[in-house]
């Protein structure tokens, strides 16, 4: 089942005017491991019925002492804005364990390049946290184009500055600021197609050679629309589409559910790494998380949108269709599916977490 870990905050810092960092102590003195680019998923109930946030680290493991989570307060939010106003040292705060793939890659790349917008520069600075640590790195190029409003509303904005000056031709920033003139290495500007290419052009070279642009790896955490524009200028500049990772957590309202039918069932078997296994049914038309939620079956999830990864597994028998927004995907054994978006095609499922 599902491990649910318990945390006290052990200090609140404001980064800016909406924005807070909660370092995070394990109750039990445990350490809890995490990678760089990661998030925390937090659990709480509200007004009886239990929600869930992803909420990446800004901290990095071997860096930082504590974990630590980075919170925007957004507009109507439930849980940012008790994040951000009602929470306070000594409180506790529960979670499931750390997750995502957001990971920075395994073999020493040739440069980076990462596209941040807002509070999506959190997990971008557990990033930059790693790789200024990583001495066989210590020549690997890396850019940051980064969008706000302005200066006050950047997160990080004195740690990224700093790093700026400590690593001179090999750390290179701008900041696009839509409210806010004459600031170093600022433009007053929206991030648009236009503006993107000539950065991304200068960086890499304008008459890069097909190698060059295979050793690129991109990291994208911004609303969707801007990473859509990245990707799709990148494509068409001729870089490869796999070395180009984005994060979100935002759902598409697009997605469309199905209506279930409970006089069709399907038996679902999921086994846990540690040993565990657990079946269950699910009518026709129910998603496997649904199901599995509906019996209090304590399965892993996030988002229930198929964005964020959490509820990934394996299929080890049977046949599942994946829903996403812009297809249907059947898969069988060996695939990796999402719960929250994944319906029993055949009579018996088995997946391993």
């Amino acid at each position: 089942m599902e491990k649910r870990l318990l945390w006290r905050v052990a200090e609140k810092r404001w980064e800016t005017p909406e924005a807070v960092t909660l370092r995070l102590a394990p109750t039990d003195g445990q350490e809890v491991p995490y990678q760089p680019g990661q998030y925390l998923p937090l659990v709480r109930t509200f007004h009886l019925q239990e929600e869930r946030r992803a909420y990446s680290f800004s901290s990095c493991p071997h860096t930082d002492a504590l974990p630590s989570i980075t919170v925007k307060r957004l507009a109507n939010g439930l849980f940012s804005t008790w994040l951000v106003r009602q929470v306070h040292e000594g409180d506790l705060l529960e979670s499931a364990e750390p997750a995502g793939r957001f990971l920075l890659p395994d073999r020493k790349p040739e440069r980076l390049l990462y596209v941040a917008a807002g509070s999506g520069m959190t997990p971008i600075f557990s990033h930059l946290k790693a790789i200024f640590q990583k001495k066989d790195w210590l020549d690997v190029p890396v850019r940051l184009l980064y969008a706000n409003r302005d200066s006050q509303h950047t997160l990080f904005k004195k740690q990224i500055d700093h790093w700026i000056a400590a690593w001179p031709g090999r750390f290179q920033v701008t900041y696009f600021f839509s409210r806010e003139r004459g600031v170093a290495n600022a433009e007053y500007a929206h991030l648009s197609s236009a503006l993107f290419e000539r950065h991304l052009l200068a960086f890499v070279g304008d008459k890069a050679k097909a190698s060059a642009r295979r050793g690129l790896v991109t990291y994208l955490c911004a609303p969707t629309p801007l990473m859509r524009m990245v990707r799709m200028s990148m494509r068409a500049l001729g870089f490869l589409d796999e070395n180009i990772r984005q994060e979100t957590f935002t759902p598409d309202p697009r997605l469309q559910r199905r209506q279930a039918n409970p006089s069709r069932r399907h038996r679902v078997v999921v086994r846990f790494a540690h040993g565990q296994r657990v079946e269950f049914e699910t009518f026709e038309g129910e998603t496997i998380l649904q199901a599995a939620l509906r019996q209090g079956i304590a399965l892993p999830y996030t988002c229930k949108s198929g964005v964020c990864l959490s509820c990934l597994a394996r299929c080890v028998q049977g046949e599942v269709e994946v829903q996403f927004v812009e297809q249907t995907k059947r898969e069988g054994p060996g695939a990796w599916v999402n719960t929250c978006i994944s319906y029993a095609v055949s009579e018996a499922v088995e997946l391993a977490l």
